[in-house]
C-alpha cells in the first residue's frame, strides 16, 4: 500500500463550465469562480486557452515562462475549501512556450496572467 496516499469517500456533483476572462490570474480565477458557483470542493475536468505569461513550481525550482501567447497543454487539480470557508486550487499542467518548448509544473498563484480567454469544466466533489 502507498503510505503517502490519501483516500476520501465521496462522490461526484454539479458540473460548471466557465469562462475566465483576459489578464485575470489563472489561480484565483478559478477560485473565484468555484465560489460563484457554490462548489465548496472541486476538480478540474478539462481547460482550453493561453497565458500572456507563465510560472510554475517544479519541486524547489521556479521556471518562469515568458510570453506572450503560452499555450495551456494540460490543466489538472482540485479545488478545496478550508475550514476558514476560504478556497484554495491546487493546479498543475504542461504548457508550451512559442517555441514550442514544453514545461509542466504547479501555477503559481498571482502571476500567471489569461491571455485571451481560458475555458474550462469543472466538477462538484462531495465527500462522504
Amino acid at each position: 500500500m502507498n503510505e503517502g496516499a490519501v483516500f476520501e469517500e465521496g462522490r461526484l456533483g454539479r458540473i460548471a463550465v466557465v469562462r475566465l476572462r483576459p489578464n485575470e490570474d489563472l489561480v484565483t480565477a478559478i477560485e473565484t469562480a468555484c465560489r460563484e458557483h457554490g462548489l465548496r470542493h472541486a476538480i478540474v475536468r478539462s481547460a482550453v486557452g493561453s497565458l500572456v505569461d507563465a510560472v510554475l513550481e517544479t519541486g524547489e525550482r521556479t521556471v518562469a515562462v515568458p510570453g506572450p501567447g503560452i499555450e495551456i497543454l494540460t490543466l489538472s487539480g482540485e479545488l478545496r475549501s478550508g475550514t476558514d470557508g476560504g478556497i484554495a486550487a491546487d493546479l498543475r499542467g504542461t504548457i508550451a512556450d512559442g517555441k514550442a518548448q514544453v514545461y509542466g509544473g504547479r501555477f503559481r498563484r498571482g502571476e500567471n496572467p489569461i491571455c485571451i480567454t481560458l475555458e474550462l469544466v469543472l466538477q462538484e466533489w462531495l465527500p462522504a
